[in-house]
């Protein structure tokens, strides 16, 4: 078999800095024995990265008791470059900046009210703009944009809270500043965020999502499965049986989203409490007071829940299940009685919390960006969080 030199290189080349980024500061020596590769490859390898400042030298390695000539260690230079991430929701638009190694150098957040996508593109091109200079080798290198809907192709099929029209909110942001653009589903960033931002190997995961509308990322053999046309993990879509014994039409019947996203949640809450200006924090407060109408409330949450919950373990079998949720981070106890529901099961993977709910789909798509600014699709990169 006929080998092409230039694949091999790229192939060694993307191994050795692997292998900087999730194992640095590291030597030489280190990484040849690691990967396999002869210990003049390895050198020449990391010579190039050092002369590109993709990778620092940080001299010899004072830490090793041995005699004689010390070796050199090396380090990813995670200021060779940043990207620029935002998320748009139905109310907000919010921005993180990270360096190459994930870790954030400016986040910000905006008020949306029911702008034109061509205006929010404009918001968003302004706050690029006011954004300091950062101390880079070569500034901007990539940048993601997460939206609570459904992507095909880079494209936006459906969302629910803005209309994006024939807007190329890609195509914009690409022709200005001359770099990749990512646009993906919020909860898919959201499942990356997860596995990325882990030191734990996680090859099979799913992560729910509920904000605004409800949605699952789901990781199969550490790889992101969207499906076939963008739709896979759409769980606010599952319709909720009807209990009545008169069968109704199916498209009569409520979605997942339509009855128990967060949004929905706290207008249900509002109405029992007859509060037009009820909060998510003020739900939590009831709850804790144990407020009989909210304990009802939240329990027949955690009935559909844990019923969705159980359909996705049933298809997937995941390692675990993680749940990006601010309404479940306020009131932990939701994760509990989910898991006493599904006690009937004979395995359930542990559920969790997400690492980040803030900024979970943020940093997704900061990994997703420096992915594809180091040309390092499909390789796993462990980043700092």
């Amino acid at each position: 078999m006929i080998i092409n030199k230039e694949v091999m290189r790229n192939h060694n080349e993307r191994s050795v800095l692997q292998a900087i980024i999730n194992n640095g500061p590291i030597s030489r020596n280190e990484i040849s024995k690691r990967l396999g590769l002869n210990k003049m490859s390895v050198s020449d390898i990391v010579g190039t990265f050092i002369d590109r400042q993709l990778v620092n030298s940080l001299g010899e390695d004072k830490s090793t008791g041995t005699s004689g000539r010390k070796p050199e260690l090396v380090e990813f230079n995670a200021a060779y470059g940043y990207v620029i991430n935002f998320s748009i929701s139905g109310h907000e638009l919010e921005m993180l900046v990270t360096k190459l190694d994930g870790r954030t150098l400016e986040h910000s957040t905006q008020p949306i009210k029911r702008q034109a996508i061509s205006d929010i593109a404009l918001m968003m091109e302004e706050q690029i703009n006011q954004l300091p200079k950062f101390d880079s080798v070569n500034g901007l290198l990539a940048l993601s944009i997460a939206v609570f809907g459904v992507v095909y192709d880079g494209e936006i099929v459906t969302s629910p809270f803005i209309d994006y029209d024939d807007f190329d909110l890609v195509g914009f942001f690409r022709d200005k500043y001359a770099v990749p653009v990512i646009l993906e589903n919020e909860a898919n960033l959201s499942a990356i965020f997860e596995q990325d931002f882990s030191k734990q190997e996680l090859q099979n995961i799913i992560s729910v999502s509920i904000h605004e509308g409800i949605g699952a990322g789901i990781i199969l053999n550490t790889q992101l499965y969207t499906g076939n046309y963008g739709q896979a993990g759409e769980i606010g879509r599952i319709i909720i049986q009807d209990t009545g014994k008169k069968k109704r039409r199916l498209a009569a019947l409520p979605s997942f989203d339509a009855e128990w996203s967060q949004t929905k949640i706290i207008e249900k809450a509002a109405t029992l409490k007859k509060q037009d200006d009820y909060s998510l924090e003020t739900l939590a407060v009831d709850y804790n007071r144990r407020d009989a109408e909210i304990l009802n409330l939240i329990d027949d949450f955690c009935y559909h829940l844990a019923i969705v919950t159980a359909d996705l373990i049933a298809a997937y079998d995941p390692q675990m299940v993680f749940f990006n949720s601010p309404l479940i981070d306020q009131i932990p106890e939701i994760l509990k009685n989910i898991q006493m529901k599904l006690a009937f099961m004979p395995l359930v993977p542990p559920l969790v919390m997400s690492k980040d709910v803030n900024l979970a789909t943020l940093l997704g798509g900061a990994s997703m960006a420096i992915h594809r600014a180091l040309n390092m699709q499909g390789v796993r990169l462990i980043f700092h969080h």
